[in-house]
C-alpha cells in the first residue's frame, strides 16, 4: 500500500513569504502574461498577413497537437527525468523559437512561413513544460499547502488575462504583432532564469528505479483505472471540458454577431471575467479540503451566469454575470486539479496530469467544429445556452453519484508493476 508521498517543501510561513514559490510564481505568471499577449497578438498578426480564417485555424490545430500525441509520454517523462531540466530547456527552445519571429520581421523574411515552422515544436515543448510544471507544485510547497498554491498560481494566471489583452493592443499599434510575439518570448526567457534561482526540489525522491517507458505509461493508466475517484473525477472534468472549450468563441460570436457590441466592450467582459476568476482563486485559497461538492457547485454558478448572458442583451447584467461565471468556473478548475494532485502519489503524478489533460483535451476539436456547426445552425445565444445546461446537468449528475464513491482522504492504492506485466 502506498500514500501519495511525502514533499521536502517543509510548512512554514505564508507562501507570500516563501521565496522559492514566489519565483515559480512570477516565472509562471510572466509566462501567462506572456500567453495573454499571444493569444491577442497571433490572430491579429495572421489576419494582417492573410486576412484568413483558415490560416489562423490551422496555425491553431498544429500547436495543439503535439499536446494530444505527446502528452502522454511527457507525463511519464517528467516522473523518469528531473522536472526542472525539462521546463528550463522548454522555456529555452520557446524562447528561441517564437523570438525568430519578430528576428524574420526585422530581417525582412516572411514571416507567415516561420509562424508555420514554429507551431508544432513550440506545442510539443508546451506539452514538455506543462507535464512537469503541474506535477512539481506539491514538491515545491508540501501537500498540505497546495490548495493555497493552486489558488496563488490562479490568481497571477488570471492577472495575465487581464493586463495582456490590453498591453497586446498598445504593443500592436506600437511595434507590429511579430514584435508582441518577441515579448512573449521575453516571458519565457523570465520563465527559465526564475527556475534556476529556486533552490528547492521540484519532485520527491525516488523510492526505487523506474520502470521501462512503457511500463511507465502502463502504471499510470492503471492507478487511474483503480482508483474510483480519480478516474470519475477525471471523466467529470474531460466532459466539462467538451462543453466549455469553445466557450470563448461562442461568446465573442454572440457579443459581436447577436447583440452587435463593439471589441472594445468584448475586452471589457474578458477582463470582468478574469476579475471574477480572481475572486474565485481567493476563495478556493480559503477552502481547506477540495470538495466535491464544492466543485460541482462551482461549475454550476458558472454554468447559470453563462445561461443568463446568453439571454440578455444589457451590458451591466452581461457584466455582472460573467462576473459571477468567472468566479464559479476558476473555484471548481482550482479544486478539481487540487483533488487530483492529492490523490496521486508523486512519482505518478507526472502521469496522472498529463493523462487527465490529454483525456480533457483530444476532444476540443471536435468540441470546437460541433459549437461552429451549431452557430452557424442556430445563433451565439442558443449554442451558449446549450452550453450551460449541459454544465449544469453534469455537475448536478456527478455531485450526486460522487456520493458513492470513497472520500479524498481514504488511503491510494498502487503497486509497482511486475515485469511480466511490463512486457506483456
Amino acid at each position: 500500500m502506498s500514500t501519495p508521498a511525502s514533499t521536502s517543501a517543509p510548512v512554514g510561513p505564508h507562501l507570500l513569504k516563501d521565496r522559492d514559490f514566489l519565483l515559480f510564481a512570477g516565472g509562471q505568471g510572466a509566462s501567462a502574461l506572456g500567453d495573454a499577449l499571444s493569444k491577442t497578438a497571433l490572430p491579429l498578426l495572421v489576419l494582417a498577413l492573410t486576412g484568413s480564417g483558415l490560416h489562423m485555424g490551422l496555425i491553431a490545430m498544429l500547436s495543439a497537437l503535439p499536446m494530444v500525441v505527446l502528452g502522454v509520454a511527457a507525463g511519464a517523462w517528467a516522473d523518469r527525468f528531473d522536472r526542472r531540466r525539462m521546463m528550463l530547456w522548454a522555456d529555452v527552445g520557446r524562447t528561441l523559437l517564437v523570438g525568430a519571429v519578430p528576428l524574420a520581421a526585422v530581417l525582412g523574411v516572411p514571416v507567415l512561413p516561420v509562424l508555420y515552422a514554429i507551431a508544432v515544436p513550440v506545442g510539443a515543448l508546451f506539452a514538455v513544460f506543462e507535464a512537469a510544471c503541474l506535477s512539481c507544485v506539491p514538491s515545491l510547497v508540501g501537500r498540505e499547502r497546495l490548495g493555497e498554491a493552486n489558488s496563488l498560481l490562479s490568481i497571477g494566471n488570471a492577472l495575465g488575462y487581464i493586463v495582456g489583452p490590453a498591453l497586446a493592443g498598445l504593443l500592436v499599434t506600437g511595434v507590429g504583432g511579430a514584435g508582441t510575439l518577441g515579448a512573449d518570448a521575453l516571458t519565457f526567457a523570465a520563465s527559465a532564469a526564475t527556475l534556476m534561482l529556486i533552490r528547492r526540489p521540484l519532485q520527491a525522491p525516488r523510492e526505487h528505479a523506474p520502470v521501462p517507458m512503457r511500463g511507465q505509461v502502463l502504471e499510470g493508466f492503471r492507478f487511474i483505472a483503480g482508483h474510483r475517484l480519480l478516474r470519475a473525477a477525471l471523466l467529470y472534468w474531460a466532459a466539462i471540458t467538451f462543453f466549455t472549450s469553445p466557450v470563448i468563441i461562442c461568446a465573442t460570436y454572440f457579443i459581436r454577431e447577436d447583440l452587435g457590441w463593439s471589441p472594445g466592450v468584448l475586452g471589457s467582459i474578458i477582463a470582468v471575467y478574469a476579475v471574477g476568476a480572481i475572486a474565485g482563486a481567493v476563495l478556493a485559497s480559503r477552502i481547506k479540503e477540495a470538495s466535491i461538492a464544492v466543485m460541482c457547485a462551482g461549475t454550476v454558478l458558472g454554468g447559470v451566469g453563462l445561461l443568463v448572458l446568453s439571454g440578455t442583451a444589457s451590458l451591466p447584467l452581461a457584466l455582472g454575470v460573467v462576473l459571477l461565471a468567472g468566479g464559479g468556473e476558476s473555484l471548481s478548475a482550482i479544486l478539481y486539479s487540487t483533488l487530483r494532485a492529492r490523490l496521486t502519489p508523486d512519482e505518478l503524478l507526472g502521469r496522472v496530469t498529463t493523462t487527465a489533460q490529454v483525456a480533457a483535451f483530444s476532444l476540443k476539436p471536435l468540441s470546437v467544429l460541433v459549437a461552429g456547426i451549431a452557430l452557424e445552425a442556430t445563433s451565439g445565444s442558443v449554442t451558449l445556452a446549450v452550453i450551460a445546461l449541459s454544465c449544469i446537468a453534469i455537475s448536478t449528475a456527478f455531485g450526486i453519484f460522487s456520493r458513492r464513491l470513497p472520500t479524498a482522504s481514504e488511503p491510494i492504492l498502487t503497486a509497482p508493476l511486475t515485469l511480466e506485466e511490463v512486457t506483456q
